[in-house]
């Protein structure tokens, strides 16, 4: 049962992922479009026909991946073990689970009707932990640790290691290069992003200010301000929408071993 549920949560991160990068190139493009986050494409999708029942599969989907992610990093089937590396790794499983788990349950209050939380989730978080003792250096730790796994990421892609745990056989052969190199690409344009993320926690830190941390939608319009025109936050949206193919490409073929 884990596997279905696992499979429809990819396929749920595939398209929200997809839309944000596609919502993202029509404003930079100047087509329409808005630069949004994971929980403002949850609000795009409710606005469509059959929005409630599409917001409906969509959390089972989230949770279902949470749920996964929380038994693998428990079980770890896929075998990463306890050194440091393999702990990173599965800590890193536990992580996403409480991320797309939360925005799981935002999708069944969208659906039943309900608000979803307010305000940016980033900030809330660092300013609940800056009230704590060392607060500051926790916030300006964690942005460390983004940053470095945001560059891991890019450094994977560059090394063609995307896909590794993908069987590709129900795949045709001349589409499978192209796809693992348009996974690669969407990898590496989310890394950038999480490298943001991790700079916008630093920044936070330092200032003392959890009003400087941020989400995907602030990111993309830091990227979109560092060079002039509007062509960084075309080619992160293109990307985008590429890891939503990436997510997709998983959501077939990649290689899911019962946690239990």
């Amino acid at each position: 049962m884990i596997g279905p549920l696992a499979r429809l949560g990819y396929a749920s991160k595939a398209v929200i992922y997809a839309l944000i990068g596609g919502l993202a190139a029509a404003a930079a493009l100047n087509h329409g479009g808005r630069v949004t986050d994971r929980s403002g494409a949850l609000r795009v999708i409710l606005t469509q026909p059959f929005g409630n029942a599409a917001l409906l599969v969509l959390a089972v989907g989230l949770c279902g991946y949470a749920l996964w992610r929380v038994l693998d990093a428990l079980f770890d089937p896929d075998r990463h073990g306890t050194r440091v590396p393999g702990l990173i790794v599965r800590i890193g499983h536990l992580l996403r689970a409480g991320i797309y788990g939360m925005l799981g349950v935002e999708a069944f209050r969208l659906a039943r009707g309900l608000r979803g939380g307010g305000g940016s989730g980033a900030r809330v978080w660092a300013a609940r932990v800056m009230d704590l003792p060392f607060g500051d250096w926790l916030i300006g730790l964690a942005g460390a640790i983004v940053v470095v796994y945001g560059i891991s990421e890019i450094v994977t892609a560059a090394r063609e290691r995307v896909g590794k745990m993908l069987d590709l056989h129900p795949v045709p052969p001349s589409l499978r290069t192209p796809l693992i190199n348009i996974g690669r690409f969407g990898v590496a344009a989310r890394a950038v992003i999480i490298v943001v993320l991790g700079i916008f926690l630093i920044r936070a830190a330092l200032e003392h200010d959890p009003s400087q941390a941020g989400g995907i939608r602030e990111s993309l319009l830091e990227l979109d301000g560092l060079v002039q025109g509007r062509w960084m936050l075309a080619a992160v949206a293109v990307g985008l929408i590429a890891y939503g193919v990436d997510q997709a490409l998983h959501a077939r073929c990649r290689r899911i071993r019962s946690p239990i």
